[in-house]
């Protein structure tokens, strides 16, 4: 197990030599000695959010609301974009200098865990503090590591293919769930054809990482083995996982990978811009992804390898919320009211308007169904059929995650780019993992 401090001060020299400092103009500190504020009794928090405007205006709303009902806490959000969230974390781990609420990623949450900066919740939720009477366990479980909670789901999703229900119409194309590979390839082969030259039917936009953990799962294999050692399947699933993805592209059914790349780096949609049929995404993107489109779009579950009998998905957090452990208890107790109030309270959901993901409470649920548009009432239909569908929860991914998840898309890109066969990358992927995991 890597040790967090080394991990954290090599980030912190490579912040600094990059003309950073540890503070920035983003850090904001704790008023008063032992954080407490100005006022009798007040204790001020921080708040720390990855996301776009509208999350931060939206947030900060709710965050309003909150104050105004509990006039003894004050929070200060901190709050930036994807990757110079995570810095700025590292640095103030490193610092002992964490918000008390940090919004959490799946693939980050066990390098927290291992470094025993992530409070163990279940005092709180078993107090009521943190009131959990009205989630199903599907919702969290991803969240409980040896009977601990280390986090509360932010909203929920799960993996689903985003489609343009107007060109489904226009083909007749049906596909139930529990349609096959096989199945969707023919009818994307059809489409393609038929739309012609700078149209492809299914758009990987990236997602192969997340896509092939699902295809795993439905050969009861995962992507990790139990000890986060090492990868977790067989070789041959890869292989046969990545010999699908090579014959659409090679048969202009997918896009290649020189198209997915340059969509990413611009930020658009394939299926909203209509030059794919349909693309596999977390389920909540849909609410992105229609904001840019004319037709109208929907969601279905992902294919299955070959029976149509059995689903490799689960319900996962969206994201969720940590207590830093490096905070007083006053500071953990206040962010326990705060993640509360995120989870159980009416008003705050109608004003965050389920842009974080399904909400967990079944009551905000209900609450929030008749009020939010359609496309969001979507989601949470969808999250109703994968309840009944879903398998045993993924667990959280072994510290190296990332790392892991980057040598998997430069093995992908190698292969679709023809730099090396299947077999090849298969090989030479494994090793790689294997080595990351046991840094």
């Amino acid at each position: 197990m890597r040790k967090w401090k080394k991990w954290a001060t090599v980030s912190l020299l490579t912040l600094i030599a990059a003309g950073c400092s540890p503070g920035g103009p983003e850090e904001t500190s704790e008023a008063g000695a032992g954080g407490e504020g100005s006022g009798k009794g007040q204790t001020t928090i921080r708040f720390s959010w990855w996301g776009n405007d509208e999350r931060h205006d939206l947030t900060q709303e709710m965050l309003d609301l909150f104050e105004e009902e509990h006039p003894d806490i004050t929070v200060e959000a901190e709050f930036t974009g994807w990757d110079s969230y995570w810095e700025r974390l590292t640095t103030q781990a490193a610092g002992d200098n964490l918000p008390a609420v940090v919004q959490m990623d799946n693939s980050k949450l066990t390098e927290y865990i291992s470094n025993d900066l992530a409070l163990d919740l279940n005092t709180m939720i078993e107090e009521g503090t943190i009131n959990m009477e009205d989630v199903n366990d599907v919702y969290q479980d991803m969240l409980v590591v040896d009977g601990n909670t280390y986090a509360i789901s932010g909203g929920s999703n799960g993996l689903a293919t985003i489609y343009n229900q107007d060109l489904f119409e226009e083909y007749n194309i049906n596909l139930e769930p529990g349609y096959t590979y096989e199945e969707l390839g023919q009818e994307m082969a059809r489409v393609s054809e038929a739309e012609g030259e700078g149209f492809w039917g299914y758009d990987f936009v990236k997602a192969d990482y997340e896509t092939f953990r699902h295809y795993a799962r439905q050969f009861d294999q995962h992507f990790y083995n139990e000890e986060g050692t090492g990868v977790g399947f067989e070789k041959q699933v890869l292989q046969d996982f990545l010999t699908t993805v090579t014959t659409w592209i090679d048969e202009g059914i997918a896009t290649p990978y020189d198209v997915t790349a340059e969509v990413n780096e611009s930020g658009e949609s394939m299926v909203a811009n209509e030059e794919a049929a349909i693309a596999s995404a977390a389920s909540n993107g849909l609410v992105g992804v229609q904001t840019l489109a004319e037709a109208d779009l929907g969601l279905n579950v992902m294919p299955t390898a070959a029976d149509g009998e059995k689903s490799g998905n689960w319900v996962r957090p969206s994201m969720s919320f940590m207590i830093s452990s490096n905070v007083s208890e006053a500071k953990q107790e206040a962010a326990a009211e705060l993640i509360d109030f995120i989870t159980n309270n009416e008003e705050a959901n109608q004003i965050l308007r389920a842009e974080r993901g399904v909400p967990i409470a079944s009551d905000i649920r209900e609450s929030l169904a008749g009020e939010v548009d359609p496309t969001v009432q979507e989601t949470f239909e969808f999250l109703e059929v994968l309840e009944e569908r879903a398998g045993d929860p993924e667990p959280l991914p072994p510290p190296g995650e990332s790392e892991v998840r980057a040598a998997f898309d430069r093995m992908l890109e190698s292969v679709k780019y023809d730099e090396m066969s299947i077999e090849e990358g298969v090989d030479s992927f494994v090793q790689e993992a294997e080595q990351i995991l046991n840094q």
